[in-house]
């Protein structure tokens, strides 16, 4: 038989209780045993006489009596008593003061008392390039209906440089057509595809052919929980301030209502080009206009002056393509390393030292159809390619055109006849008077000169003071 435990016994025998330390329990007997060995032990004396079983106790006397039995065995008719666990129960109002409360702050009222989560004032991610993130939505309808019959405008913007397009509508309907036309100007004006566009839930949005349309082009859809615009925060700041812009003009000027339209495309073309928080240093069509966040500068090489406007013509190695640009910054002292031409120019420390032009500066292979200052189109300008470079190009300097001051503008000097080249100035120029009255094309020149004078009444003949010297200049007036 397999002990199962040990512990201490309370007995009831005669009305006294007895308490019995280590007793064995063994779920195998059928009686419970008592060890004469063990009593004897526990200062027991035990006495067997005339067929009795006595059991005393040092201290306290006899303790129990009982005879032997038939079959020779001493039985103790005792009482197992059951340890008893007592626990107070208190009556709390909790629940009850709970409720005279209101159901103030407990969990289990949730279902009548949960509230919406704040929505993040700014978003924890921005677009780092052009149409990688577009915010979409459509306002409306608006009455009164414009003289064309439009009661909606569908907004689009950019989230990297938050520049504004934005559409009118008949019916929110026909916002599927429109969005395809976004998307095809869109990729044509920026060189971007949109990756990525942000809307509601309307219908106009999730319709089957729309779903379908952005999915073959491979474009993201990210759309707001229902009854959450905070998500779509961009197009709804937008909405607003456009609306307010709207309202104001119309108001200021007296304007009728219907011409609403005109009022939303041109607060949206203010927009665009004023400065806002989300945009550093540039408004949202200078960032649209740049590629992603490049400088307003780039290192190019001098070749010369345009021949077709105001400007001088710039090569970018890098890209190996022609600009044509009158913000130049020259650094006559650097040159440009062609064996490594993916490097920068040698020494260069700042961007702005060395020749840069405007981002809104066309760049251009063959400069055809490119309007300038002039208002003219240039057209069939040789394209510039640089096909090979002597030994020492490393020690060629870039060289500054020269101009000549303003108010030479109206005269030809020297150096400019020279390059001119003109029939009259073969060979050596003369220079001295009697070199050039021997030849006949300069005393025809000289004869035209003075006639001019004389004819415009540039100068006055007068005697020379006797106190004054001449300047060295000596006109002959005759043949």
């Amino acid at each position: 038989m397999v002990v199962m435990g040990k512990g201490m016994v309370k007995l009831n025998i005669n009305n006294i209780t007895y308490v019995i330390s280590n007793v064995y329990y063994v779920p195998g007997l059928k009686t419970n045993l008592l060890s004469i060995g063990q009593l004897q032990q526990k200062s027991i004396t035990i006495i067997f006489e005339k067929d009795l079983c006595k059991v005393f106790h040092d201290d306290k006397g006899l303790l129990f009596t009982t005879e032997m039995s038939n079959n020779r065995m001493y039985v103790v008719s005792a009482l197992v008593l059951i340890p008893m666990c007592l626990k107070t129960d208190k009556q709390v109002d909790t629940q009850l003061w709970h409720n005279r409360y209101g159901h103030l702050s407990f969990k289990d009222c949730l279902a009548d008392k949960q509230h919406r989560d704040s929505i993040p004032n700014q978003a924890n991610w921005r677009a780092s390039e052009k149409l990688e993130l577009v915010h979409s939505d459509i306002c409306g309808p608006i009455t009164p209906q414009s003289n064309g019959g439009n009661r909606y405008f569908m907004k689009f913007t950019d989230d990297f440089s938050r520049k504004t397009w934005i559409y009118l509508l008949k019916e929110k309907s026909s916002a599927f057509d429109v969005f395809k036309i976004f998307k095809a100007s869109g990729k044509k004006e920026s060189n971007c595809a949109i990756q990525c566009l942000r809307t509601g839930k309307g219908r106009e949005y999730t319709s089957n052919a729309f779903n379908k349309f952005c999915s073959d082009e491979g474009i993201k859809r990210q759309l707001t929980t229902t009854y959450t615009t905070q998500q779509n925060g961009v197009s709804e700041r937008k909405n607003r301030t456009l609306m307010n812009i709207v309202r104001s003009m119309l108001n200021a000027r007296k304007v009728p209502k219907e011409f609403w339209p005109e009022a939303a495309k041109w607060a949206t073309y203010v927009m665009n080009r004023s400065p806002t928080l989300s945009v550093k240093n540039m408004t949202p069509e200078e960032a649209c206009q740049r590629k992603k966040l490049d400088n307003k500068s780039r290192k190019c090489i001098l070749l010369g002056v345009s021949e077709k406007s105001k400007a001088y013509k710039l090569y970018d190695p890098n890209e190996k393509k022609v600009t044509i640009s009158r913000d130049v910054i020259f650094e006559e002292s650097k040159s440009w390393d062609w064996e490594n031409k993916q490097s920068q120019p040698e020494s260069i420390e700042s961007m702005d030292e060395w020749a840069h032009s405007k981002p809104n500066d066309e760049l251009v292979q063959n400069e055809h159809n490119m309007e300038f200052e002039t208002g003219q189109h240039n057209e069939n300008l040789e394209e510039v390619v640089v096909d090979d470079t002597s030994d020492d190009s490393d020690n060629a300097e870039t060289t500054r055109i020269k101009k000549p001051p303003g108010h030479l503008s109206d005269y030809v000097t020297s150096s400019e006849a020279e390059e001119d080249n003109e029939p009259h100035s073969s060979g050596e120029n003369p220079t001295t008077h009697d070199e050039a009255v021997k030849l006949e094309v300069w005393k025809a020149t000289m004869k035209d000169e003075i006639e001019s004078i004389e004819r415009n009444n540039t100068w006055k003949l007068t005697s020379l003071p006797s106190e004054s010297n001449s300047i060295g200049l000596i006109v002959h007036i005759g043949p």
